[in-house]
């Protein structure tokens, strides 16, 4: 069996990517199954081509991975978030594909500024910014749960209805937050 995963922290580009492989199988008619050990192992004895989407790596125990090598067929590990490089290897993989967010996403969501925001925009559409804020807001308030937190992941929910309902600008919106609330 071919093995090809996919996986790291831009999800938005590595799902892509996952239905841009589950489209072409469509495309070539070949049976696109979630992964299961008895399906790979009830596979049809005519040829018939199968394409399997696994979300969980952690269940690629070595001995399923040995019985795999006696199927054919493709194997689409996706992952949200990296695997691990000891682990990547134990996989054996046929073709891994890493997906990262960029440097300057990383290093705005650590530094949020209003300037940052504008480099970032150059690159980045400004809902996916959103989207990465939210993030950040979600982490920053598990870790620490105040009124503060709460309120910034309240303000940028609003932002969001506001921006999609056409009642706000998304970029001007976002630029008021920055300025008045992380300061």
């Amino acid at each position: 069996m071919r093995i090809i995963i996919l996986h790291g922290d831009d999800v938005v580009k590595s799902y892509d990517r996952l239905q841009k492989f589950v489209g072409e199988a469509k495309h070539r008619s070949w049976k696109i199954t979630e992964f299961s050990l008895e399906e790979v192992t009830n596979q049809s004895l005519f040829g018939e081509e199968s394409f399997y989407v696994l979300h969980d790596y952690k269940i690629l125990t070595k001995k399923i991975l040995e019985k795999l090598q006696k199927y054919s067929g493709n194997l689409i590990v996706y992952n949200q978030g990296k695997i691990p490089a000891p682990t990547l290897k134990n996989l054996g993989a046929n073709k891994i594909e890493l997906f990262e967010l960029p440097q300057l996403l990383w290093k705005f969501l650590d530094n949020m500024t209003i300037m940052g925001l504008h480099e970032l925009i150059k690159s980045q559409a400004v809902e996916y910014i959103l989207a990465m804020m939210a993030w950040k807001f979600k982490q920053n308030y598990l870790k620490n749960s105040s009124e503060k937190n709460a309120k910034l992941i309240s303000d940028l929910a609003e932002i969001d209805i506001k921006s999609k309902t056409g009642k706000a600008d998304l970029l001007l919106s976002l630029d008021l937050l920055l300025s008045k609330k992380l300061v």
